[in-house]
């Protein structure tokens, strides 16, 4: 293991989006002040609606990834070559239906969204948010999934950050001095298109060797299809919910749902930057030892699961503190609901009990299936929202969800532990199940504390307080139920640097 690069991916995946996140906290609270709720609404409805398109290539690149590890892991350059190539032709191809899809929906949206934004504005919102995807497909995927299955996922963090940087910076400015949302798009996807040439010098300096006509156009990834329906499903399951309140009830909800979603989905996409970034030790490490992999995986599920419920513990006993600081002097909709932030934690928590185990379903080449179980998840949670949005309002879009994740997590588990590593259920339990109770915990401790924040330096104090205290609980009772993997994580900062 390269433990130098492994570091990098640490320290960029986790400092490069904690930047982002911090960009990313100011720009809803300027775009509620300078334009209302139905702007902001407006904004995250689209951002949304574009992930059900813009992660239909990350099927391919989920399949690319896979492919890639063995023969990086061998160093064969002609097997590189090969699936970069392969998964270049499907990407260029993607990006024409991609443009179409960006076309029909920039027509369509102003004509079914409930919102105050005239039609011209919303085609252009539409129009330009989805020209920096085209683009992206077109000239970045296959090279940011090269690297990221190389072990060098810290280039595109650090891309990501500066392209995030400048758009949010751009967007805080403009909106300042109110310039019209639709010049305001146009001008983060003038930023995004500046990655582009990034990549091409990047490339063409350190995989110089890689030839993208490799393979015969008769040459296919192995199980795309079914990856491209795992990315389809879950994009569905994770952006119902707010092209559900949009839809049926309006964006002024939305906008609601957003707020939470921006401190849920900023402290999910923190942790992921990191998981992403190391997570190819997973797929390289399976491709030379199960014995091995088997430490390394339950080290992942400790970590990486063990992490998001502690973030959640936090979170929740932060969140309507936060949420009263964060909306101040905002009365066109009310944003403090005390039903959310425990339905907005479980999600989370979950979400990221199956992603380690699912990864490995992929990595094995189980992905065909677990085909129904995708399905069925995004069914299930569409119905529900549909159904109980009516009813419950934003409470009822998450509790669709929340009814809908164990399903998959069950059957992760199932088929990491039982199916492919062939071993008993006992840790993975284990480790799960102390997660949860910390939770419950939480959540009834809480209503015991009233914590007297009334300003954001008593946010910021409290906060760390509380971080220390509920950090400190969660990273011992997760080292009690899985003592072997603070071994193993103490082992990658003291071994000496071995190369790949």
């Amino acid at each position: 293991m390269n433990r130098s690069q492994f570091m990098k991916n640490v320290l960029f995946g986790f400092g490069g989006q904690f930047v982002v996140i911090i960009l990313g906290i100011i720009i809803p609270r300027v775009m509620i002040t300078s334009y209302g709720s139905d702007v902001n609404g407006l904004i995250s409805t689209v951002s949304q609606v574009f992930t059900y398109m813009a992660l239909l290539e990350a099927g391919i690149g989920q399949a690319a990834r896979n492919a890639l590890y063995g023969p990086l892991t061998r160093g064969d350059r002609a097997g590189v070559s090969r699936v970069a190539s392969v998964a270049q032709r499907y990407f260029r191809k993607i990006t024409t239906y991609y443009a179409a899809g960006v076309l029909l929906l920039a027509l369509v949206l102003p004509l079914i969204l409930k919102t105050g934004v005239g039609a011209v504005t919303v085609f252009l919102v539409v129009l330009f948010e989805g020209m920096a995807g085209a683009v992206s497909f077109y000239f970045v995927e296959t090279r940011t999934m090269i690297l990221a299955a190389d072990g060098r996922g810290y280039v595109n963090n650090g891309v990501n950050v500066v392209d995030k940087t400048l758009g949010y910076a751009a967007r805080i400015v403009m909106a300042l001095f109110g310039i019209n949302i639709a010049l305001l798009q146009f001008v983060y996807f003038l930023i995004t298109v500046a990655k582009v040439f990034f990549y091409k010098l990047y490339f063409d300096k350190v995989y110089p060797w890689i030839d993208y006509t490799a393979a015969p156009k008769t040459e296919k990834l192995k199980d795309r299809h079914f990856y491209i329906v795992a990315e389809i499903t879950w994009t569905i399951f994770s952006s119902t919910g707010m092209i559900v309140l949009s839809a049926f009830v309006s964006t002024k909800l939305a906008s609601v749902y957003a707020v939470y979603n921006m401190v849920f989905g900023n402290l999910n996409v923190l942790l992921t930057a990191v998981y992403n970034s190391v997570n190819y030790m997973l797929g390289q490490t399976y491709s030379r030892s199960r014995e091995l992999y088997i430490k390394v995986h339950d080290a992942f599920v400790s970590v990486f699961f063990g992490g998001m419920t502690t973030l959640m513990c936090i979170s929740y006993i932060l969140i309507l503190p936060f949420i009263r600081l964060y909306t101040a002097g905002v009365t066109d909709v009310e944003y403090v609901n005390r039903l959310l932030p425990a339905l907005f934690c479980l999600v989370q928590i979950l979400s990221w009990a199956r992603y380690v185990p699912g990864n490995l379903i992929g990595v094995a080449g189980y992905i065909k299936k677990a085909t129904w179980v995708n399905i069925t998840e995004a069914v299930l949670n569409l119905v529900l929202s549909v159904v109980l949005v009516f009813r419950f309002g934003i409470v009822g879009v998450i509790l669709a969800t929340v009814c809908a994740l164990p399903l998959k997590m069950v059957y992760c588990n199932i088929m990491s532990d039982k199916v492919i590593l062939k071993r008993p259920m006992r840790r993975t339990v284990a480790i799960i199940a102390v997660n949860l109770l910390l939770f419950v915990l939480t959540v009834g401790v809480n209503e015991c504390i009233d914590l007297p924040i009334h300003s954001y330096w008593d946010f910021i104090v409290y906060g760390c307080l509380v971080t220390i205290v509920v950090g400190g609980v969660g990273l011992g009772v997760n080292v009690a139920v899985n003592p072997d993997c603070m071994k193993y994580v103490m082992s990658i900062f003291s071994r000496k640097d071995s190369g790949k």
